[in-house]
């Protein structure tokens, strides 16, 4: 039967949120919203791991089901829906009515007829009657009848999952399976359909949260993909300043190099100009005694000028010369002004897209194994056939990782076994195999470090210690702020306790470093950022 339209409204306000179905056994929240008390009871089950319990309509905290209020009015109001829509025009008619007749209540299998309430009265009154099924009041009789027998439907087969009359038990295929009433049936599948509601009604939270979770996810990457464009942006942008900047340098450079050539090639057509005024004079004179007739004074006169004439025949001529380009010097100023800067922008742009801190399979020693995600380092007895690198450790049982840092604020965590180890942060150039250089981190110049060792902490930098205690970190926390020179170290607990803090000036790219100590079976450092 279809509802009209307020009709239908009506029954959205009497419908459960959860369900959607009418109200069964409606509870009461605090915030004034109701529910069925199985599919609220759901919820709380669902719940009771998170140690608190909010409306699935509004969100507002509550109790668990101390907070829950039996709603007797509302469920008044929707048992006496539930009564007058049996009661409504159900389209089925009174057989027994002659003129005008009225609506159908109820059903009879056996007669097939449909009874109005006072011809249901008169069939009942019947002790012959009183045995035959009644049913909600409907057209066709069909779907209430066996298609074997044309009987009507008393019972339900649990082998087959289908409802037989009397006949089905007695022959064919259903004589020997398990039968039940109706009644029986009912009660049984009723359980069974009210705990897949419940399930149900579960995994709809379920997906609620899932799609609640979904839209959080979904706006911090947003903004994280925001920000990360940012930071790319702003870094190409810089780029484009420096390569600008450069730029003008370059053509600086070459532009002094290129007055130096000119001004060294007009020295020298300086010298040959003047050269060739004094070779125009001798000829002159040259030529003005080869014009003279009297013997004497020829000769008076060649001897004059014989010096003169010598020096200008074998006197080589001056060369052209150019002070050529230094390009060397240009190369020198490129790498030192250039190179350096645009590596270390070029470098932060990279490490916006690198994945977390990894570690270098280049450096590590030959006794430590590394994990397939390469963040966790676990010391072997086993020397490993690592092939022969620049970079590999060779002196102490260390790591560093793959990423380096430049400029920025950047933090990370460290986890280690039963172990003592050192962790800290070094430049790539840290020597690892000059035997006359101390390469454990902490010990030289280019490293810092924190260490556990024999019962106790300390902080090393170029071999000197800054910290004394015997207070073990659960994990350790480092936070490097490389513009402002800062390497802090905290014990990263329940509670975070500052344990030590660097101070100094990079020169380069850092990069994060660990040292299994002592070997020991359960010896492990893992790297989380």
């Amino acid at each position: 039967m279809s509802l009209s339209k307020p009709e239908q409204l009506f029954q959205d306000e009497l419908s459960c949120p959860i369900c959607l179905q009418l109200f069964s056994e409606p509870v009461l929240l605090p915030c004034g919203h109701n529910f069925c008390v199985s599919c609220i009871e759901g919820v709380i089950e669902q719940e009771s791991g998170r140690g608190r319990h909010a409306c699935p309509e509004c969100r507002s905290e509550y109790r668990g089901r101390a907070a829950l209020q039996r709603s007797f009015k509302l469920c008044n109001i929707v048992e006496g829906y539930k009564a007058s829509q049996g009661s409504c025009d159900s389209g089925v008619l009174c057989d027994m009515c002659l003129e005008n007749p009225l609506q159908a209540v109820k059903t009879c299998l056996k007669c097939e007829i449909s009874l109005c309430t006072q011809h249901l009265k008169r069939h009942m009154d019947k002790k012959n009657f009183k045995s035959h099924t009644l049913v909600d009041p409907t057209a066709d009789l069909s779907a209430m009848k066996c298609p074997l027998h044309d009987e009507a439907l008393k019972y339900y087969c649990t082998d087959d999952q289908s409802s037989i009359c009397v006949s089905c038990t007695v022959e064919g295929k259903h004589r020997n399976h398990s039968v039940k009433s109706f009644k029986t049936a009912q009660a049984e599948l009723r359980a069974m359909l009210e705990s897949q509601v419940k399930d149900i009604t579960v995994k709809l939270r379920s997906t609620e949260l899932l799609l609640q979770e979904g839209e959080e996810r979904k706006a911090a990457d947003h903004a994280e993909h925001t920000q990360l464009k940012q930071k790319a942006v702003g870094l190409l942008d810089h780029m484009v300043e420096l390569v600008n900047s450069y730029r003008a340098q370059v053509i600086e450079l070459i532009d002094t190099e290129q007055s130096l050539s000119e001004e060294s090639l007009q020295g020298s057509m300086r010298q040959v100009a003047e050269q060739q005024e004094l070779l125009k004079a001798t000829q002159l004179q040259a030529q003005s005694v080869l014009a003279e007739q009297d013997e004497v004074v020829f000769v008076l006169k060649i001897q004059s000028i014989q010096s003169q004439t010598a020096d200008a025949t074998d006197k080589p001529l001056t060369e052209l010369t150019a002070k050529p380009l230094d390009k060397q010097k240009v190369c020198r100023a490129l790498n030192k002004e250039f190179r350096g800067t645009f590596g270390r922008v070029q470098s932060d742009l990279l490490q916006l897209f690198l994945s977390p801190l990894t570690f270098d399979p280049n450096t590590v020693h030959c006794n430590l194994l590394l994990s397939e995600d390469l963040r966790t380092v676990t010391y072997t007895a086993t020397a490993q056939p690592y092939p022969e690198h620049p970079e590999r450790f060779t002196e102490y049982e260390q790591v560093m990782c793959t990423q380096g840092f430049s400029s920025g604020e950047h933090s990370w965590e460290i986890e280690t076994g039963e172990c003592d180890w050192g962790v800290g942060v070094c430049y790539k150039s840290m020597k690892t195999k000059d035997k006359h250089y101390v390469s454990a981190v902490g010990y030289n110049e280019d490293s810092w470090g924190l260490q556990w060792y024999k019962r106790e902490l300390s902080a090393y930098h170029d071999g000197k210690n800054n910290l004394h205690t015997a207070t073990k970190p659960e994990k350790v926390k480092m936070c490097l702020n490389y513009e402002k020179g800062i390497i802090s170290f905290y014990n990263s607990g329940d509670k975070p306790v500052h344990l030590h803090t660097f101070n100094t000036t990079f020169k380069d790219l850092v990069y994060p470093v660990v040292w299994i100590i002592n070997p020991a079976p359960k010896a492990w450092i893992t790297v989380k950022m």
